[in-house]
């Protein structure tokens, strides 16, 4: 009986030791799944923070001439709102065409497609530029670019907002017969809309 008795512990303390080791093992398959799943949605979120800070979806910011020969990118054109909330245009503009033209008037408007609106052109006085080289129109100055809707009326906005629209520029070449004959080019704009100062 005394032999038996031995058995009998035996066997259950066998038995306690196989129980223990089943929560034991239980409980490491428990944590390596929380591990597992645990780096996976670190990853997740990480990868959506990203995405937000970097925001890959906006539309990039553009001015791009319709014909070669001028460029308008480089930097990147500003639009910002002044104090009345009108919406304003600086730009510099490069003359690659291959000889010398004058500048005679700009506009900046968000008239759809081809259309250019007859009123709210700025009149530059004879604004001449050299092959390679660039005309800038910033605010505060006399060549101030006034965005304008396709009624010619001045375009309300604020900071934040996306504008997507046309620089329409009207010159000639120096050798040009009659000044009164104008060439005309357009750009296409996208940029998003800050404060001023």
């Amino acid at each position: 009986m005394a032999a038996f008795r031995a058995e009998i512990a035996q066997v259950a303390k066998g038995c306690n030791q196989e129980v223990y080791m089943m929560k034991n093992m239980k409980g490491q398959a428990a944590m390596e799944y929380l591990m597992t799943y645990g780096w996976a949605i670190l990853a997740i979120v990480l990868v959506i923070a990203a995405l937000i800070f970097l925001n890959p979806f906006r539309a990039p910011e553009v001015c791009l001439f319709e014909q070669a020969g001028f460029t308008c990118n480089e930097p990147p054109p500003q639009l910002y709102v002044d104090s009345n909330g009108d919406l304003l245009m600086n730009v510099k503009v490069w003359n690659q065409i291959g000889q010398p033209i004058t500048i005679k008037k700009v506009m900046c408007t968000s008239a759809p497609g081809s259309e250019v609106p007859d009123q709210g052109a700025i009149s530059v006085s004879g604004m001449s530029v050299q092959t390679g080289a660039s005309a800038t129109f910033t605010g505060g100055t006399q060549n101030s670019i006034r965005c304008v809707n396709s009624n010619g009326e001045q375009i309300k906005s604020s900071s934040g907002q996306e504008f997507r629209g046309k620089l329409v520029i009207w010159y000639n070449y120096d050798n040009d017969l009659d000044p009164n004959v104008q060439h005309q080019i357009k750009a296409n704009v996208i940029s998003k809309v800050t404060q001023q100062g």
